[in-house]
């Protein structure tokens, strides 16, 4: 179906939001890579994962990671709440958001497991290989997530006329 550019919105605001997310494990990346290769500290990881600014030390940054987390998990739990049951009463979309709701699950144990790898690591130096494992898996797993629900939820959205 051919949604109207204001139908259209709500699946951009997603893919908007999602962008956010990608650029966010794009640092993680690079800083977990930096880490492994001897160049970089679990900080900058960590502020990596959780973007809230430059130079913050190891403490400051488990004291305010808490803060992304929440701001995903509240994105997520919207979505649960709100936007997959709305979507789920058009017959033909409840089992997307079936899914979804079901992978936001498998992305809060990543972000879980990649923050408590961080903590490991000041320990730890050896481990950060486990952190650069956890975080492709992370990347993975949220990238195929984001791809889907921005395939999978544009037409919805818009033939609900729901915003994100």
């Amino acid at each position: 179906m051919e949604l109207t550019p204001a139908q259209r919105a709500g699946g951009e605001h997603l893919r908007m939001i999602h962008d956010h997310f990608r650029q966010q494990l794009r640092a993680v990346t690079a800083a977990v890579e930096e880490l492994h290769a001897g160049t970089g500290d679990v900080g900058a990881v960590r502020e990596g994962v959780h973007r809230l600014g430059p130079a913050l030390t190891a403490q400051q940054v488990a004291g305010v990671c808490g803060q992304v987390c929440r701001f995903l998990t509240m994105h997520h739990t919207i979505e649960d709440q709100s936007m997959f049951p709305a979507v789920a009463t058009l017959e033909a979309y409840a089992p997307v958001a079936a899914r979804l709701a079901e992978e936001h699950v498998v992305v809060h144990h990543h972000l879980e497991r990649v923050d408590d790898l961080a903590l490991a690591v000041l320990v730890d130096p050896s481990r950060s290989g486990e952190l650069v494992e956890a975080v492709e898996a992370l990347r993975a797993d949220l990238e195929s997530h984001f791809t889907y629900e921005e395939t999978e939820m544009a037409e919805p959205l818009g033939l609900l006329g729901l915003g994100v």
